[in-house]
């Protein structure tokens, strides 16, 4: 098997893990704060990966600037990215935020182009169009719902903070093609886990709904014990963080960035079926056709990104 098939692997497990994340994690949100989910996911997947943070610090022993500059990239990449997805989340649905949430390569390219001199081509140009549009069916499409007013100003809402997040991680993406060129990329993905930990400890920590019959400790860790809450911690946790961001890391490093992002559209074979079959949200024409026209958008757009020579 070559280093490419081996990559080919390795994206189409993340895309698989991924894929099936915000559907599994959707009944967690309704037991508990997103902080407060995200701290345990961190939690745990910190505990299963603290002996290969150890050891990946021993073995490159970075310089306090250099882990400096992880701690601060992964605040914006996982602390503050994360938190406006699963806010959204926890207001719209799992379809609507995860096929808005693949919309986040459109503002890469476009960032690419306004901050990076990366040329813009006409196809590119259609890409982008085709692409925006898309989302922006998504992000308004509760509007055109036969929902409540309530209901539709609580989807509208959370569509729009999974908007944000896009832009959030695309800022990071940009950033991270500048700060973490001369950084090895297994120790930026096992130290994230630890960032995001002290960070969703902190937040929930400030938010964290006081019960009068418990104790801090007792506040922090019985929800943990929620079944859809344990289970979603474990899965992200454990594969999600563990074993899909490795695996991300590798594949894009192994194959070129615009064949390795194509990888990202195969995560609705898992999502629409979890989503429709377990949670039963339901597949509207217009979210077909927004993610028909995003996808194409951003495929089109990506494969034709290039850089102009320094």
């Amino acid at each position: 098997m070559s280093n490419r098939h081996f990559a080919h692997a390795a994206l189409l497990l993340n895309a698989a893990i991924w894929g099936a994340a915000l559907p599994l994690v959707k009944p967690a949100l309704a037991e508990v704060t997103p902080f407060q989910y995200l701290f345990y996911r961190y939690l745990l997947a910190v505990i299963f990966s603290l002996p290969v943070i150890i050891y990946l610090i021993h073995r490159y022993r970075p310089r306090l600037k250099t882990l400096l500059t992880i701690v601060l990239m992964e605040t914006l990449g996982v602390g503050l990215a994360l938190s406006l997805l699963y806010f959204g989340l926890s207001h719209t649905s799992s379809l609507q935020a995860s096929f808005l949430a693949l919309t986040s390569p459109v503002f890469i390219v476009v960032g690419g182009i306004l901050f990076l001199r990366e040329k813009e081509e006409r196809h590119e140009a259609v890409g982008l169009i085709l692409a925006i549009i898309g989302a922006l069916i998504l992000t308004l499409s509760p509007i055109l719902s036969g929902e409540s007013v309530q209901l539709k100003l609580s989807s509208l809402s959370g569509n729009i903070l999974v908007f944000g997040h896009n832009l959030c991680w695309a800022a990071y993406v940009i950033l991270a093609k500048k700060y973490y060129r001369s950084v090895p990329k297994l120790l930026i993905g096992f130290v994230s886990p630890l960032v995001g930990l002290i960070f969703f400890f902190i937040l929930t920590l400030a938010t964290l709904p006081h019960s009068p019959n418990l104790d801090l400790l007792g506040s922090f860790i019985l929800p943990l014990s929620i079944g859809p809450v344990f289970w979603a911690a474990l899965y992200m946790g454990l594969l999600g963080s563990i074993v899909a961001v490795p695996a991300y890391i590798y594949g894009n490093n192994a194959i070129e960035a615009s064949e390795a992002s194509l990888f990202a559209y195969l995560q609705p074979l898992i999502t629409i079926p979890l989503a429709t079959l377990w949670l039963h949200e339901q597949l509207t024409p217009m979210m077909i056709t927004a993610l028909v026209l995003t996808t194409l958008g951003v495929i089109i757009a990506e494969k034709r990104t290039k850089k102009v020579p320094h």
